[in-house]
């Protein structure tokens, strides 16, 4: 089997040893119980609102993915449903989605996908050797769990070097996600959205950082169009759109 259809494996582990398999273990690290809404959440998609804010997310995705090789890995953290790993496999990617709900990787699992593998895995310990990607990526993840910072550390360790983390996170500094806290909706009101700043601190522990923002109105914009290129000291004012994503260099 050459490299192009080549799935990283997680590594074998002695008999009798829990796996992130276990439903047990699936039930740690989540500020939030998504599994309710596995059949449900990617009607949003569908949505006026939920393609637009789609379109323009996966715009500025594309701007921090590195240039595709033939057999290039991706390991996608806190999959769901599948949908951003569904989108990077079309880009060219061998992608491994982990989740650490059983029901949203069944949901995941239920939809085509070459050049997709689905396992239930916790953020917190993948279950992945060392520098077994060559990009690994989490969207609308760390607002999630409850060690954002152990979950990045995870993501860098199964990293190449020099390899890429893509991260998005929900802006605490929008308007739209100001509107969703307050008025109490879920999932956002459970999740611990991020600023700038906040992002920025987080992720500069692990390598050089870059970072851009959605445009505030992006039913109005262009697909390809980016609100704010951020420093990671970029004041939380700078930027009103409800979707940040970094690139970390390791």
């Amino acid at each position: 089997m050459d490299r192009e259809h080549e799935m990283p494996q997680p590594p074998r582990r002695p008999a009798g040893e829990v796996t992130t398999e276990h439903p047990a273990r699936a039930a740690h690290g989540s500020l939030y119980d998504f599994a309710p809404m596995a059949r449900t959440y990617d009607r949003w998609y569908k949505t006026p609102a939920g393609r637009a804010h789609d379109r323009q997310q996966k715009a500025l995705v594309r701007l921090f993915l590195p240039p595709i090789e033939r057999g290039s890995r991706l390991l996608d953290v806190g999959c769901g449903t599948g949908h951003w790993s569904r989108f990077l496999a079309r880009l060219g990617f061998l992608v491994v989605g982990i989740d650490i709900s059983p029901a949203l990787i069944e949901t995941a699992r239920s939809s085509t996908c070459n050049r997709c593998r689905f396992l239930v895995a916790n953020a917190h310990e993948l279950p992945f050797a060392d520098k077994a990607f060559d990009v690994a990526a989490a969207m609308a993840v760390l607002e999630f769990v409850s060690e954002p910072e152990l979950a990045v550390a995870e993501m860098v360790r199964c990293t190449r070097t020099p390899g890429r983390l893509v991260i998005g996170v929900l802006n605490k500094e929008s308007p739209l996600n100001r509107d969703r806290i307050a008025e109490r909706k879920e999932p956002y009101c459970s999740g611990r959205m991020f600023t700038v700043s906040q992002l920025g601190r987080l992720l500069s522990r692990f390598g050089n950082v870059r970072m851009g923002v959605t445009p505030e109105h992006v039913e109005s914009s262009r697909p390809s169009s980016v609100s704010t290129w951020l420093e990671p000291d970029s004041p939380d004012t700078v930027g009103k759109g409800a979707f940040i994503v970094a690139e970390v260099c390791v």
